[in-house]
């Protein structure tokens, strides 16, 4: 059974020959540059210099031998694009290690070591201090308004840090010429390689409600300006169903899941109780989710860290295939009552390796134990593709990280 074979029969709520592992394909399966470095001079690699893709999070595309390394069966589209070396540069890490960043970032650094992104318009939409490994919002567009205008202009709602994009979406997809660039990078690595695919949408719709209005406004929006609110959200529907219309028509045949992303919880509970969810947000969500569903074979995976188990039922019933990072940590989210009972209903990507706790301060033994008990609570029976509860940190030792991909091999095979 090859990766693709792998992920698909999972996908299907099949048990495959073992389970399979993302490594990298998602912003929160993935690693950061430090420990990325530190990990392949623990492992000998030395040629050249690793590409650090996604500069927002600082997230490392693994290379091929690593992969290979720890029988990672899904990756992110990203791979199949930024291939030349004209198209990096050279950048410093915090710990002074060297990685190459693709040149399109508009970013610069002060006199004091704070870097700052900018837009295409030299707007400054984030900064990252010295002290910080990550980058903070500095800037909202609708935060400083009175309320949530009548009236959007599309150049605002991209105006705010997330929305710099990663590859492969660099490219303008209704551009011709770029988006026959887009199809032909995502066919390449369809038909050179058997991982399965995966890309990244986003999408969020209570996401980008506070990263155009500030976290405040936006929680106060919901409950004071419902119409204003769906206005806004209805905005974010109709642009981005002609995104997925473009992606579908062109690579749904060649990607497995189409990943959405909507962060809702907080360590203890949802930021937006149940009945809002189901009243504002969920049928745009649904919207789109049984809009992949009719018009391609690519499941729906959406990414929502902390606690969103009130939400699940909702999330389910929307549409959603596949459920990251699986934040085990957060309230009411135990793996063995995920598994009871969302196991049927939903596939789980993450959830089996504490980041925090395990992962960054455990001994490669302690790695070990951890990822043995969630496999044997997740894994029973299907419907889990491994991976960490979230991105591996600078300050996770490379022993550790070879430790819990070595127990996913070792503990993850079916009988």
């Amino acid at each position: 059974m090859n990766s693709r074979q792998r992920i698909k029969k999972v996908l299907e709520h099949k048990v495959p020959d073992r389970i399979p592992i993302d490594f990298g394909a998602s912003r929160a399966t993935g690693i950061v540059g430090m420990a990325y470095n530190n990990l392949r001079k623990q492992l000998g690699i030395n040629d050249g210099l690793a590409h650090m893709d996604d500069f927002i999070e600082n997230l490392v595309g693994p290379e091929k031998e690593i992969l290979d390394l720890f029988n990672v069966d899904v990756i992110d589209a990203a791979q199949g694009f930024l291939k030349s070396k004209d198209d990096y540069r050279k950048w410093v890490l915090d710990d002074g290690s060297e990685i190459l960043i693709p040149k399109f970032y508009n970013i610069e650094e002060d006199s004091e070591g704070i870097v700052y992104l900018k837009n295409n318009d030299g707007l400054i939409l984030a900064k990252k201090p010295k002290s910080s490994p990550h980058l903070e919002q500095v800037y909202w567009v609708y935060k400083d308004l009175p309320g949530i205008p009548d009236e959007f202009k599309d150049e605002d709602l991209s105006k705010y840090f997330w929305a710099i994009p990663r590859p492969p979406w660099h490219l303008d997809i209704f551009n011709e010429n770029e988006y026959e660039l887009f199809v032909k990078g995502i066919k390449e690595l369809y038909e050179n390689t058997d991982y399965s695919i995966i890309t990244t949408v986003g999408f969020s719709m209570f996401e980008t409600g506070h990263f155009l209005r500030g976290m405040e406004n936006f929680l106060c929006d919901i409950y004071m300006d419902k119409s204003g609110v769906e206005r806004l959200l209805d905005k974010l529907l109709e642009n981005n169903l002609k995104r997925l219309e473009k992606i579908i028509n062109g690579v749904g045949k060649y990607i497995d899941m189409i990943r959405f992303v909507d962060d809702m919880g907080s360590q203890d509970r949802p930021f937006i109780p149940p009945d809002k969810y189901r009243d504002i947000f969920k049928p745009r969500h649904k919207q789109m989710w049984d809009y992949v569903h009719n018009n391609s074979d690519c499941k729906v995976r959406l990414h929502s860290c902390g606690s969103i188990y009130e939400l699940l039922p909702d999330i389910i019933d929307a549409g959603v295939d596949v459920i990251d990072p699986v934040q085990t940590t957060a309230r009411d989210m135990e793996p063995e009552k995920l598994k009871k009972e969302f196991g049927k209903d939903v596939i789980f990507c993450g959830g089996c390796c504490n980041t925090r706790d395990v992962l960054g301060r455990g001994s490669p033994k302690d790695v070990r134990e951890d990822v043995k008990n969630r496999i044997n609570i997740l894994g029973e029976g299907g419907g889990l593709i491994f991976s960490q509860i979230h991105n591996i940190q600078a300050e996770v030792p490379p022993e550790n990280i070879i430790a819990m991909f070595e127990a996913a091999k070792e503990y993850g095979k079916y009988n």
